[in-house]
């Protein structure tokens, strides 16, 4: 047996499986050697290692789709002259946030020769203008609001998805370094003969944190399983090419060769390798990893 003691207060200690002796026989390895840290429960604690208990759980499969953000059509008004006439002045500029009622110009008729104000028919902001004073106002669009508070994302869904995917599935749409949680309200067929239908999501948008014609990703929810065995991925890490989970016994941390099964990318099944029961990783496992790689390098020279 050969140990190395590090300055560091976590030792690293290589064991042959000959001299490993367990609680039970539950956890006897098909590998001729073991890797096992030894950390004192208080620099655990510090470096923010924390376990779990092996247990069943859900594994939320997941298909990804691509797609963008657009304006909600019901929250897009065109603004129009009543009456022909002359724009005698205009109170409002593109990117003005306005009230519903709120006056934008004044007209004066061709007919009556009065002056009447252009109202505001819902609150937002005004995204376009064509309106200027002395310019005539005839059938022609003055001013458009566009109210950002709820936005559609239209996602791309080709034919051999549509399969797995229909309305009321959940969606967690991710964009420019944010991510919400909605679902599915509509699947429409392809229009102008584009080769996917599409899918749309709508998004509450009151923080303004989404923007209109935002590239994004949707991770589709399209199936829920349940699993004897399920660990966070993270908790998995990849050593010498094979997949361990860290079984923590008193002070000590084993790492474990698991066989891995269906993942959603959070969760991952263990097919072999963990118990239910045991205690393990869940938490900065890829520290355990790093200190037994960096030991390994030292042997090396």
């Amino acid at each position: 047996m050969k140990s190395i003691l590090l300055k560091l207060p976590i030792i690293i200690v290589f064991l042959s499986l000959s001299l490993i002796t367990h609680a039970s026989g539950e956890h006897d390895d098909d590998h001729d050697e073991q890797q096992i840290v030894a950390i004192d429960d208080h620099v655990a604690e510090k470096s923010m290692i924390e376990t779990a208990i092996a247990s069943s759980g859900l594994i939320n499969e997941q298909l990804k789709v691509y797609g963008k953000t657009v304006n909600d059509p019901s929250q897009v008004s065109h603004i129009r002259a009543r009456f022909p006439g002359t724009v005698v002045n205009v109170n409002v500029q593109i990117g003005d946030t306005v009230k519903v009622g709120e006056t934008l110009a004044f007209v004066e008729s061709n007919e009556s020769l009065k002056k009447y104000p252009i109202k505001a028919l819902m609150p937002g902001v005004v995204v376009a203008r064509h309106a200027n004073p002395g310019e005539m106002a005839l059938d022609q669009v003055l001013f458009t609001l566009a109210n950002f508070e709820k936005i559609w994302v239209e996602l791309q869904v080709f034919p051999g998805q549509l399969n797995q995917i229909i309305s009321g599935q959940e969606v967690l749409i991710s964009g420019s370094d944010q991510t919400i949680s909605s679902t599915i309200k509509h699947i429409i067929p392809s229009q102008d003969e584009k080769p996917y239908s599409t899918a749309r999501v709508l998004i509450d948008n009151q923080s303004r944190d989404w923007t209109t014609g935002l590239l994004v990703s949707g991770q589709v929810s399209v199936r829920t399983t349940q699993a004897d065995i399920v660990v966070p991925s993270k908790a998995i890490q990849d050593i010498d090419d094979e997949s361990v989970v860290f079984i923590k016994t008193g002070n000590t941390y084993t790492a474990h060769v698991v066989e891995t099964g269906r993942t959603d990318g959070k969760f991952t099944e263990i097919l072999s390798g963990l118990h239910l029961g045991d205690v393990y990783v869940s938490e900065n496992s890829y520290l355990i990893k790093a200190d037994l790689e960096k030991s390994g390098a030292s042997h090396d020279h």
